[in-house]
Formats: structure tokens, C-alpha cells, sequence
């Protein structure tokens, strides 16, 4: 399966393998309910050098039932209590999205219920991102791609099947494009487990631009990600290293941020076009570092070249070692001195030639 068009537009920035990183800096639930720390962490993205924020949009009552255990990395009595303390009204969304408009950030936001797809697309952000444990959900996928807004869907705990599914969902609801976000969906990551060939493998299989969702403890895994294919990194930000954040454990602070998109651009410029010729960086060394065709003692005109007459020296500013073959018999039409370098002229007396020289 494909989808028609490998890249899209996500609020004028464009997403693809050839395209700079598109780095989403998730503020999600590390507001922790504040709309003061949410518009703090929006500047804080911007200064970090990211694309774009992304908010998750909760509505606890219609995400866990009464009786919902908590996850692995959740240490909590009621998912329901858990969960409404990071709940934004529609202003509060609102003013979000002002504020990282007014600092040039695209905004993505995670509908959490399909009632919360109206208010994001009321509100007007740029893409939907759909959460890897909503990949199952063709309802939620449905309604998200019916506003014609571009999607980015992780996922965390799905096989080729399921990812499948959903893209097709995306598809049929009319998705304005599709990218999707390899993660393994434990917080944190532990190490050896990050399976980042998967990258790979969902771009060969979907022909999609595809980035990574990143909860390692570090960003190792960015440059790796960025050598593999990816257009999309997206990393969950925090204020400071101390912060007691549901998501601290797989959170960088915005000096970490800003270190990895450095990082990532390094290495997108270091893994270049993938065309193999000499490099603007190299081209001065060319001459210097390549062998000529030198002569090993004086030499007269009509000397016909022999073996022992040549010797392959640097620098490369006569006729390229590559030639011996076309020198050897040749006859000289000058005079040479020990030490000379062999030119291109030196190759134009033939044997017919020969005579009238001598």
C-alpha cells in the first residue's frame, strides 16, 4: 500500500526524506494543566529551534473508564483523577496555538476522544497526530481525516497489519497527507530495544514520509534516525532537568532540545546527496594528493617512451598516472628534462610519425 504524494505540507513547512528535519517539541501533559507553563514551554520550543508544539487534547472522562489500571510507567489510584489534571478548556487551546503562531511554530495537536477532533479543528491547528494506542481506532482516525488536515500517526506496539488499517482509514476519511512515526511505546525506552530499522522498514513498505517518536532516557537515538530516513523527530520537552513532570523520564529540557537539532541538522548535512564525486571540500587536495606521469631521466624529442623512462609522482599536474598505458611507445615531440612531467601533448606522435621526427 501507498499513499499518493510522499510529502505535504504541515502550516508551510514541508515533510519529507529531502526535507529538513521537522522536529515537534510535545508539551502533551507536561503543562501539567497550567496554561501559563503550556505557553512557557511553547517559547521554549521556539527557542529550542523546533517546527512545531504538539498538545494532547484530554478529556479524562472519555479516555479511561472508572475501574482503568494504570500503565507501567503510571503510578496512580484512578486513571480518571490522573488524567483531568491535564485538561485545557478551548480559550486555554486557543491561546496555545496564538502563542506559537506568534513564534512561528506549526501546531499539532492528539484528539484523545473524537468529540475533542471539532474543538482542535475549531481552533485551527495544522495537523492531527494520532497516539500509537488509538492505531486501532478507526472511528478517531476516520473523524480526524474527514477535516482534510494532514495526520501523523505512531506506531507503538503495532505490527505492518494494523499500520496498514489505519492508513488506510486515513486514506478513505480524506486525509490531506499521511506520515507515520515509528516509537516503542515504553517510557522509557530501554536501551536495545529502540528496533530503529523499523524507520526503513515503514518507509519501503507504506512509501511514506516517516520519522520517530522518541522515549529513550536521550536523544541518542536522533542522528541514528536521521541517518535511517527520517523526516519527523518528535521528543517531549520539559523546563528543567529537575522537573517533577509526568513525562520527565523521557523529556528533554530546551537546552537538550536545541542540542539535538543541532544534531540533527549536522547529520543531515554530513549524509549529503549520496552522489559519489569529488566534493567542493576536497577539490583542492585533487592535484596535490594524485599522481602524474614524471620522467625518470632526460629525455629527447623522437625518443620513443619506454617503462623505465616513467615514474608516477605527486602532485597530479601532468599527464595522470591513469595514461601510462597510452604513454608507453609513444614518441616524444620535445625535448624532456629528468624530473618533467609527462603532458597530453606528449601523446600525439604516432608510429607514422615516427620517421619524420627522427
Amino acid at each position: 500500500m501507498s499513499f499518493e504524494g510522499r510529502s505535504f505540507e504541515i502550516g508551510h513547512h514541508t515533510i519529507g526524506a529531502a526535507e529538513r528535519l521537522f522536529v515537534i517539541a510535545e508539551i502533551g501533559l507536561n503543562h501539567g494543566g497550567s496554561l501559563e507553563r503550556a505557553l512557557t514551554l511553547v517559547d521554549a520550543a521556539a527557542a529550542a529551534g523546533a517546527t512545531a508544539v504538539k498538545l494532547q487534547t484530554v478529556e479524562a472522562a472519555a479516555l479511561v473508564s472508572t475501574d482503568a489500571p494504570a500503565p507501567a510507567h503510571v503510578n496512580a489510584r484512578s486513571m480518571v483523577e490522573f488524567f483531568s489534571q491535564f485538561e485545557l478548556d478551548e480559550a486555554a487551546h486557543r491561546a496555545v496555538v496564538a502563542r506559537a503562531r506568534e513564534r512561528g511554530l506549526a501546531v499539532l495537536a492528539t484528539p484523545l476522544s473524537e468529540a475533542s477532533v471539532d474543538l482542535l479543528e475549531r481552533i485551527g491547528v495544522d495537523a492531527f497526530k494520532i497516539a500509537s494506542g488509538d492505531l486501532t481506532w478507526p472511528g478517531l482516525i476516520t473523524r480526524a481525516a474527514r477535516t482534510r488536515r494532514p495526520m501523523v500517526i505512531s506506531t507503538g506496539m503495532a505490527d505492518l497489519h494494523e499500520v496498514a488499517r489505519a492508513i488506510s482509514w486515513a486514506r478513505e476519511g480524506g486525509a490531506a497527507g499521511v506520515a507515520l512515526l515509528h516509537t516503542v511505546s515504553a517510557y522509557p525506552t530501554p536501551i536495545g530495544s529502540e528496533n530503529l530499522r523499523a524507520i526503513g522498514t515503514l518507509g519501503r513498505t507504506f512509501g511514506l514520509p516517516v520519522g520517530l517518536s522518541d522515549h529513550g532516557a536521550d536523544g541518542f537515538s536522533l542522528p541514528l534516525a536521521v541517518a535511517l530516513g527520517a523526516s519527523i523527530y518528535e521528543r517531549h520537552l520539559m523546563l528543567h532537568d529537575n522537573d517533577q513532570v509526568v513525562d520527565a523520564p523521557v523529556s528533554s529540557t530546551p537546552t537538550g532540545l536545541a542540542a539535538l537539532v543541532r544534531a540533527a541538522e549536522r547529520t543531515h548535512a554530513a549524509l549529503g546527496s549520496g552522489q559519489k564525486t569529488c566534493a567542493r571540500a576536497e577539490r583542492a587536495n585533487r592535484i596535490p594528493s594524485r599522481r602524474a606521469l614524471y620522467a625518470t631521466r632526460a629525455l629527447s624529442a623522437g625518443h620513443r617512451v619506454q617503462a623505465g623512462d616513467i615514474i608516477a609522482l605527486r602532485p597530479g599536474a601532468g599527464l595522470p598516472a591513469d595514461r601510462e598505458v597510452d604513454l608507453i611507445g609513444r614518441v616524444l615531440p620535445r625535448d624532456l628534462p629528468a624530473g618533467a612531467p609527462f603532458l597530453e601533448g606528449d601523446l600525439i606522435v604516432r608510429d607514422a610519425e615516427a620517421a619524420r621526427v627522427a
